[in-house]
């Protein structure tokens, strides 16, 4: 057993003060006293602030050569590395992003290699050596059916905990070229007037356009049949699948292009950068509760990020951003707020020179990061 007692426990409703119980890796109880047994099990944060481990669901620190050049001991070196850094910024379950890039596609042996690094981090996952949840993000442009079939392939072998779609740039540019090639052949070998032309290319690219539509959507399905939830930046696509197949992702990644949209609050997670979220994240967005919060790459951003936001809507509010609404777009009931059944995931900070320093992390029940200061 393990008995946590503070003044500033944030719950979903409130900030509090008494004590958590924990036992068997799940919070048991939070009361405003305990028993003279249960003194032998108190650790007491007195003047800390308690949350619930952070869920980051974009982290970018994993590099592509990566995929190339897999040596266990070294990659397992990195991984580490990666995970002690975002535990000490408070983070208990980190998904990692894997890019499936041109290259993958193209060759069979890239994809292997990528499919081996998401089963190497699944591996490491289990292993006694974890600190935290370690989960796997593949991130993947779409190039063609066959970028589907592969992501659907690592579906079915269980190797994906989350997925995130983008258009594919150089796809659009290659089309261009390849669209004002085929107008040039309509005018000068079929003699075509260019507003005929015209017409046929931009038929050419509405069918373009709705059999990627189609095959996403299907995508998508399977995704969530699988228990995998999906995200993306490209919020008209993610409309129109919803119009026409009353599915549809589950997170819109904030951008400079899409901020301005009137993204749907009863449909889609909202997700922004820690660097970019004072920026772009407007008080309607901080208001609507579906915002999440995510480090890409520097994870001491996070409570620093969090404690900016509570300035404008409250620390228990400003919290649910990185803990408990990550948990809801995911799909994770039992993680996400300090609350009697669910996982003992939690963290400890104070703030030090205005900064906030996590001090203690208890993962599973378990103290797992422990700083004396």
């Amino acid at each position: 057993m393990l008995v946590i007692y503070s003044d500033k426990i944030v719950l979903p409703d409130k900030v509090f003060s008494g004590y958590i119980k924990i036992q068997d890796n799940y919070i048991q109880s939070i009361d405003k006293s305990i028993t003279k047994e249960e003194e032998k099990y108190l650790t007491d944060l007195s003047g800390t602030n308690i949350m619930a481990g952070i869920i980051n669901i974009n982290s970018n620190n994993m590099n592509k050569n990566d995929l190339y050049d897999m040596d266990t001991p070294r990659f397992t070196n990195k991984l580490r590395v990666i995970e002690y850094s975002y535990a000490a910024g408070g983070v208990s379950t980190l998904y990692h992003g894997i890019n499936l890039t041109e290259k993958n596609i193209k060759s069979e042996h890239e994809k292997g290699k990528t499919m081996e690094i998401m089963q190497f981090i699944k591996d490491y996952n289990n292993s006694p050596v974890s600190l935290i949840d370690n989960k796997t993000h593949l991130k993947f442009q779409i190039h063609s059916v066959k970028t589907m079939d592969d992501v659907k392939l690592m579906l079915d072998e269980n190797l994906l905990d989350f997925v995130s779609y983008d258009l594919l740039t150089n796809y659009k540019n290659n089309n261009l070229y390849k669209d004002l090639y085929m107008q040039s052949f309509l005018q000068d070998e079929l003699n075509l007037t260019e507003e005929k032309a015209d017409k046929v290319i931009e038929r050419i690219r509405e069918l373009r356009g709705e059999s990627n539509i189609d095959e996403l959507a299907y995508l998508i399905k399977y995704a969530h049949f699988r228990g995998v939830k999906v995200c993306t930046s490209e919020y008209k696509s993610a409309d129109k699948i919803y119009k026409e197949f009353k599915d549809t992702t589950d997170i819109i990644t904030l951008t400079s292009e899409n901020c301005k949209e009137n993204i749907s609050r009863d449909i889609y997670f909202k997700l922004i950068n820690t660097s970019k979220a004072l920026e772009k994240c407007t008080d309607e967005y901080l208001s609507d509760g579906k915002v999440i919060i995510s480090s890409d790459r520097e994870p001491s951003e996070l409570l620093i990020c969090l404690n900016k936001i509570a300035d404008k809507i409250g620390l228990k509010d400003a919290v649910k951003t990185a803990t408990k609404n990550p948990a809801d777009a995911l799909g994770i009931e039992d993680r996400g707020e300090i609350k009697e059944g669910n996982i003992a995931d939690i963290i400890a900070f104070k703030i030090f020179d205005e900064e906030p320093i996590v001090v203690n992390m208890i993962k599973s029940g378990k103290e797992v990061f422990k700083i004396n200061i």
